[in-house]
């Protein structure tokens, strides 16, 4: 499988693999509880490899799973509260019954509660057969609510060792009974699900809503519904500077400063123009605000120097929000805080670009670029924020890796021994390094047969298309020269 792919080669880790897994648990579970069909979810599961996003997998995953409607749905909070108050979750298959007792009862447990205990059974609080006590310790329409409706749901349900001896006694003699110092009694059990039972003196509705909102609330953190959201377009109004959201892949329609109003996409040049506004107003200020940002009039004191009309120089290597973060600390100095506003460019009209066809116009462009080395001679462009081609040995390949924070060539070494990869990494790696010309990033992942040489730009943002150019010269430029550094060592291992 392809998941299976992506965790061999580190894209995903045992954390996230283990969070992905409990996320599906709590998706198939919940819609159990809902009673939504199961003959879905085949195919549910056979099409949702194609919504991951693998730079954000879990993330990914679980807006693609809540964004389902109809039978495919993620059922809510809401969703899974109204079913669960009703449904008879007693009469139900033993393998779902023993599954939901023992994640109940050993949620956040110091000690492990073995559930599935032959001497561990299923007691109804409110039996199913009550004696007459029932008649006389709880009123009539309790009574009838608790036989006709609530026996056999999940808060009139608890685990116990005694259940013959409890049987269809009343509650005060479930609770308290102690035959034989054999204390039979819930107040001597040790069981979560037994906790409050232990402090009401008797069993009726409104002590039994109490206790189905506690369960209900241990439900919610078993089963968790994910904490992602759908993003919303709510870009029809202009926005001050400080009220907006993270412009985060974002482009703009407009702005507005100090009244004038200018047609701009790229949130950079609304920066650069309000940066060179400010230096209009008060040079000097602008010059002495060095805890915000700097100027010089060396280009060379910026890795991406920006000039401006005054003859200085800023850097432009800085993501959106950091430009966004600079503006909100300049503004005030010139006391007009009130006098940028925003406008996002709506994300149905295209202008704002999917994270996956912007990869996918990344290496498209990139491709074509590459021609000092045979690599990625006859690789595709896809979604996926990495792209592979093969070393020439089985267990090795080069991969370009992009993100809103990177971009890095690294050779992937997975082997079918963990022993091999830690010779090679450490014999090779002095003799790799000087005919690289400098330092690469050594990565032994302990746990895994696999290894990883890397080599790294950063802040660079592949959201940015200013930073595409800066990403393409390193691509290109070290490419080359990462192949001809390991390539003897790669000859070795053949």
């Amino acid at each position: 499988m392809m998941q299976d792919l992506d965790l061999i080669k580190k894209r995903l880790s045992n954390d996230e693999l283990i969070k992905i897994l409990k996320l599906i648990q709590s998706y198939t579970w919940r819609r159990f509880v809902v009673g939504l069909p199961t003959n879905s979810l085949n195919k549910i599961f056979m099409t949702l490899y194609s919504e991951v996003d693998t730079e954000e997998y879990y993330d990914s995953i679980a807006l693609a799973l809540i964004k389902k409607r109809g039978g495919a749905k993620f059922p809510t909070d809401e969703d899974l509260k109204t079913a669960l108050k009703d449904k008879d979750l007693y009469n139900i298959q033993s393998k779902n019954r023993n599954y939901m007792f023992e994640l109940l009862e050993n949620y956040n447990n110091r000690e492990y509660v073995n559930t599935s205990n032959e001497n561990i059974t299923i007691e109804h609080i409110f039996p199913q057969t009550p004696n007459e006590d029932w008649n006389k310790n709880i009123t009539p329409d309790d009574y009838f609510q608790f036989k006709e409706k609530y026996v056999n749901t999940i808060a009139n349900l608890t685990l116990s060792g005694n259940n013959g001896a409890l049987s269809n006694k009343s509650f005060p003699d479930k609770k308290m009974m102690n035959r034989q110092c054999g204390e039979q009694g819930y107040n001597y059990s040790r069981l979560w699900l037994n906790d409050y039972l232990k402090t009401i003196n008797n069993w009726n509705i409104e002590n039994y809503n109490e206790r189905f909102d506690l369960i209900y609330s241990r439900f919610l953190k078993i089963w968790e519904y994910p904490d992602v959201e759908i993003p919303v377009s709510d870009n029809t109004e202009e926005q001050n500077l400080y009220n907006a959201e993270s412009p985060k892949h974002k482009k703009l329609e407009y702005f507005i400063f100090e009244n004038t109003k200018v047609d701009e996409e790229v949130i950079a040049q609304m920066y650069f123009y309000v940066i060179e506004k400010l230096y209009e107003k008060n040079a000097q200020l602008l010059l002495e605000a060095k805890d915000v940002f700097k100027m010089s009039r060396n280009a060379s004191d910026f890795r991406a120097p920006q000039e401006l009309q005054s003859g200085y120089f800023i850097e432009s290597n800085i993501d959106s929000n950091s430009k966004f973060s600079t503006l909100k600390k300049l503004l005030p100095l010139f006391e007009l805080e009130d006098e940028l506003l925003i406008k996002y460019a709506d994300s149905d009209s295209g202008n704002v670009p999917n994270r996956f066809g912007v990869r996918k116009e990344y290496w498209k462009q990139l491709l074509p670029l590459i021609v000092d080395t045979e690599l990625f001679s006859n690789v595709n462009p896809t979604k996926d924020h990495w792209l592979s081609s093969g070393a020439g040995i089985s267990g090795l390949g080069y991969t370009f890796v992009i993100t809103g924070k990177y971009v890095r060539i690294e050779l992937s070494i997975g082997s079918s021994s963990k022993e091999l990869n830690k010779k090679y990494l450490l014999s090779n790696k002095e003799s790799i390094e000087n005919t690289f010309g400098g330092e690469l990033e050594w990565e032994e992942l302990a746990n895994y047969k696999m290894s990883r040489i890397k080599y790294e730009l950063g802040d660079v943002n592949l959201f940015d298309k200013n930073d595409w150019d800066k990403m393409n010269e390193f691509l290109v430029t070290y490419l080359p020269k990462f192949e001809v550094a390991l390539q003897p060592a790669i000859k070795n291992l053949k």
